[in-house]
Parts: C-alpha cells; structure tokens; sequence
C-alpha cells in the first residue's frame, strides 16, 4: 500500500511529459521545426534556455522577413518582471516594448527625429566634434585616445539630444548619463533581480532589497532627465533644435512627450546603443589599421586627391571618396560592436520560409537576430534559423 502513491505519482509524470510530447509533436507537424542543439529526451533543451522557444537567425533574407516584413508579429519584446513592475511602474520605457497608443507615438517620433538626422541636420554638429577631436589627438599624441573617442561619440549624441556639450568627457552630466543608463541595463536585464527567475518573491510585502534598489535608482533617473531637458527647453540651450526641446513641444498632435526623453535617451546612450556602437566601430577601426596597415597609404592618397592638404574631408567629399567608403563599411562588417540583436517576442503563431522549406514559429517565442554571422553570411557555428526549444 505504501508504494502506490509513489506508483500513481510516476504514472502522472510520465502522462504529463507524454502530453508535452504531443503537444509538441503538433505544433511541429504544422510546418518543419528549425536544426538546434540536441537536447534531452522529451525535455528538449529545457535546461539549456528559457522554457519559450528561441529562435536565432542568421541569414539576412530571413532577418529581413522577418523583422521588417512581418513586423507587425515580431516587434514586441520579452517582459522582465522586475523592469515591469518595479523599475518601470509608470510603464515608460515598457511603451516602447508593446504595441499600444504610446508605442506607435514614440516611434512616430523617434522616426521623425531620425529622419532629420539623415537629411543631414546634424552634420555642423557632427563636423565640430570632430575637428575638436583632432586637436584633442594633436594636443597629447594620440596617448589617450580611446578616452577621446569615447568622448567624441558621446558628446555628439548629448549635444543633439539636449544641448550639451563635452568637450573634455568628464562633465558631470555626462558620467551621470553613462552610470544612469549602465544601471538600467544592469536592472533590466534578465539577471538583474531574483525574481525575474522566481516572480512569486515579490509577494513577500515591505522593503525588500530589490524595491529599495529600483527605488533609489527612479529617483536618480529622475533627478538627471528633469535636469537635462529643463537645460534643453528653458535653460541654457533653450535656443537649440534639440531632440528635447522638439519631445517637448506642445504645438503638435502628440502634444508635450518630454516623459520620454529618457527612454529615447537610454536607448541612444547605453552599452551596445547608438554612443557605443559609434565608439566602438572606431576603435575596430584602430585595430583594422594595426593589424591591416597596407591599405592605408591607398586611402590616404584618395583623401589628398579628393580634399586637397588645406582643409578637413566633409560630409560633401563622401561621394567622391569610395575607397574610404568600403572602408567604413568593412569596419562595421568585418567586427559590429553588436555580437548578437536584442531580443524579440512574436505576438502570433506564423510560418516562414528558408530555400524551399516551412519553418513554424509559434506566438510567444524569442527571436534574436545575431549579428555576425547576418553580415558575414557565415553559418559555420550557426544555422540561419536555429531552435532552442
């Protein structure tokens, strides 16, 4: 007798994985199931990644299909409980991770803003940073240069963002950016708090460490932005066309989105973003003419045909430069700042298609575009649809 509760758990167990089975055995005879890594018998790869699929893409058709085609079904992101409730409670920068009203508001205006980037609006702005590079450069012989170009890529996106501007790198304002949107990161990541991994510890009521920690950090984020962008609409860059300024106004059918600033500014500042990829294309740059030197001579002699010795290149001299074009291109193909794409979730079943095959994906799965082997089409260690399942 004492053995059949032990027999009817077994029984239970396995009717519970047979059913798993099943039910994935259906969901796959929909459409082929993408190669993965092999995982354990029934059980998959359970232990190996999170309990939704995950869906790596490594070819740039697919990437395109996928991401821009069918973005309407691959545009949302994962939640992280913790960015979710605690240190994100007014939903601000989770906005731009679902498809509500002020999803579509915020890319409407993030769209506009860039446009105006690539009409070129920036380009003064972008052309006195760089020259003051140079003298930076000239000043001490290139012996601190990575803080240089550090801070060149960073001041370049806060001058254009509110007004202001770092000409040395250690402004205030400017480590304030940089530790505010490191610990962002730090919190919204899916190992930034324990109960990302366990939800049902946030049932425990008072201060727990990680309320306390999201706390303090809204109150420092808070503090920086309305310091930042009262600089940028009233302050001293008051008459600039800054990026704040233009989220502030009111005059407009959106009306003053000046609350999300810091999210447009987090996304342009934080590791892996808009500030560090710029940064570290170029110090990938340095390493290329390290290790490749022989090119060099080649560009420097069409920058002295194009541009003459008299004056520095200008966003005018590009067409004419294509040597030095496929140079930046190579730089940013041979070794991308960003290894691997930030994670998406589909918000419905779909199917795709890979030279001539069916590949189902199912509604909630991550899907993340890696980066690497995209620009290389290189799918060595990496199918172009790989499944954690």
């Amino acid at each position: 007798m004492d053995g059949l509760p032990l027999q009817a758990f077994t029984v239970a167990v396995i009717a519970l994985l047979g059913g798993f089975y099943l039910l994935r055995s259906r969901t796959a005879s929909r459409a082929r199931r993408p190669p993965g890594p092999l995982g354990l018998p029934l059980l998959g790869n359970v232990l190996q990644a999170p309990a939704k699929p995950v869906f790596l893409i490594g070819d740039i058709r697919l990437a395109k299909e996928i991401l821009e085609k069918r973005s309407t079904k691959f545009s949302s992101r994962p939640t992280i409980p913790y960015l979710h409730y605690h240190v994100d409670p007014a939903q601000v920068y989770w906005a731009f991770n679902k498809q509500n009203e002020t999803y579509f508001i915020g890319r409407k205006l993030t769209t506009g803003l860039m446009a105006a980037v690539r009409a070129g609006e920036t380009e003064p702005l972008q052309q006195f940073e760089a020259l003051l590079n140079v003298n930076h450069l000239l000043d001490d012989g290139g012996k601190d240069w990575y803080h240089h170009i550090d801070r060149v890529s960073a001041s370049m996106v806060l001058a254009a963002g509110f007004g202001l501007h770092c000409p040395t790198g250690q402004e205030p304002d400017l480590k304030e950016v940089i530790a505010c949107t490191a610990e962002f990161v730090t919190l919204s990541s899916p190992s930034g708090s324990i109960m990302n991994v366990l939800p049902f510890l946030d049932m425990i009521p008072g201060p727990m460490p990680w309320r306390k920690r999201a706390q303090t950090y809204r109150k420092r984020e808070d503090a920086l932005y309305d310091r930042l962008i009262t600089r940028a609409v009233s302050g001293d860059a008051s008459g600039m066309n800054t990026w704040a300024a233009a989220l502030a106004r009111e005059d407009k059918p959106e009306g003053d989105q000046r609350r999300l600033m810091n999210v447009f500014t987090t996304y342009l500042c934080r590791p892996r973003s808009r500030m560090h990829v710029t940064a570290g294309a170029m110090h990938t740059f340095i390493l290329a003419c390290i290790l490749y030197p022989e090119w060099i001579p080649h560009a420097q002699r069409e920058i002295d045909a194009v541009v003459g010795q008299d004056r520095l290149p200008s966003f005018k001299d590009r067409p004419h430069l294509p040597f030095v074009e496929a140079i930046v291109r190579e730089t940013l193909r041979w070794r991308p700042a960003v290894r691997i794409g930030g994670p998406r979730q589909s918000i419905a079943d779909d199917v795709v298609e890979y030279e001539g095959r069916e590949y189902f994906i199912p509604e909630g799965s991550i899907i993340i575009a890696v980066t690497w082997p995209v620009l290389s089409s290189c799918h060595v260690l990496l199918h172009p649809l790989t499944l954690f399942m």
